[in-house]
């Protein structure tokens, strides 16, 4: 492929979210191509992010090719009240232009619009196809955190159990579905529990009303909150949090189809790190924990209180967890695998 121009809408102003670095610009850095984010410079082909107004004439005044990196399952809202107020709120901020109809319907119809959609999880994929036949799923690169052995991780070698989880504050809401097994565990076991994340968010279309994230944590581990503790995310946090920790978790509101829909991703790096991990039982989690032959999920407060307890007394069981997991990363997750992913992407409306 050539030299390519390439048109941005990120996600973030300096290209500092993980959806902008770990996709786009890892492909483009990889690859040798430039990407301008003004939106006054003619391009070879343009890439729009759900930061996006879908409705800007900048799209169709470049005519040129437009891929949609639709990460989230915006097409799968949590119910038409949420979907038209996201949509009503982003007209009224300014965010997206046109007329006001659910947000859904404006993604619906980019996705439509556009030369290719790409997503980050096969179930995404199922939904955004009736819209899109030229559709490509590519998870994020996960390259700024290193690969360490299981070695590495403590997994029981002190009396205190630490329990790493790691994300960002929207998804904290599915510790509280576990906070009762937490505390039944720690009435044995000493326990620490590690939140490797942003001390604030922002409540509202992430710009409006900055909420620390303790609070966040207080409201869903009640009696536990006393034994969390906030690290601030940067790559080498997260690494020291990993080699101190003796397990991961990610467990998720699974009403919520915004979480329910994720793609893989936080799974993947918890294994990278060489943590066992368990989840749970989302539709992206149960693939990959059956395809690695792992015993990752949790559906049940039973499984969780039985897995967890099971990892934290059984170290060859958490060693083989882990190294199924590792294997599963280099047989599908190599960095080749992901830029073929983006170049397919991008050859597909290059002509």
């Amino acid at each position: 492929m050539k030299h390519l121009k390439i048109g941005y809408w990120p996600l973030s102003p300096n290209l500092s979210s993980p959806g902008d670095r770990r996709r786009l610009i890892f492909w483009a850095n990889a690859r040798g191509h430039t990407v301008v984010t003004s939106r006054d410079q003619s391009v070879d082909v343009i890439v729009a992010s759900e930061n996006s107004d879908f409705n800007s004439p900048y799209f169709s005044q470049m005519k040129v090719p437009i891929i949609f990196d639709l990460i989230d399952a915006y097409l799968s809202p949590l119910n038409p009240y949420d979907d038209f107020l996201r949509g009503l709120a982003k007209r009224i901020a300014g965010q997206i232009s046109g007329s006001i109809k659910p947000f859904s319907q404006h993604v619906i119809d980019f996705c439509s619009n556009s030369s290719a959609v790409i997503c980050s999880s096969v179930e995404q994929e199922e939904i955004i196809r009736l819209h899109n036949n030229n559709t490509h799923v590519i998870l994020d690169s996960h390259e700024e955190i290193p690969f360490l052995n299981p070695g590495n991780s403590r997994v029981l070698k002190s009396e205190k159990c630490r329990i790493l989880w790691e994300g960002l504050p929207a998804t904290i809401g599915g510790v509280k579905s576990i906070s009762s097994i937490l505390s039944e565990v720690s009435k044995t076991t000493a326990l620490s529990l590690d939140f490797v994340t942003n001390e604030k968010y922002f409540q509202f279309l992430n710009k409006y009303i900055e909420r620390n994230t303790f609070d966040l944590l207080k409201k869903n581990l009640d009696q536990l909150t006393n034994l969390a503790n906030i690290i601030p995310w940067t790559p080498s946090a997260l690494v020291k949090s990993a080699k101190d920790s003796d397990i991961a978790v990610i467990p998720i509101d699974l009403s919520v189809p915004m979480q329910r829909l994720k793609p893989e991703n936080r799974l993947l790096i918890m294994w990278r790190l060489g943590l066992p991990c368990l989840t749970s039982p989302s539709p992206a989690y149960s693939r990959v924990s059956r395809d690695a032959g792992v015993s990752t999920t949790c559906g049940t407060l039973e499984e969780w209180f039985e897995k967890l307890n099971r990892l934290l007394s059984d170290s060859d069981f958490a060693f083989s967890e882990i190294q199924a997991g590792q294997i599963y990363l280099r047989k599908n997750h190599e960095r080749s695998h992901l830029l073929n992913r983006w170049d397919k992407a991008f050859e597909s409306v290059m002509g």
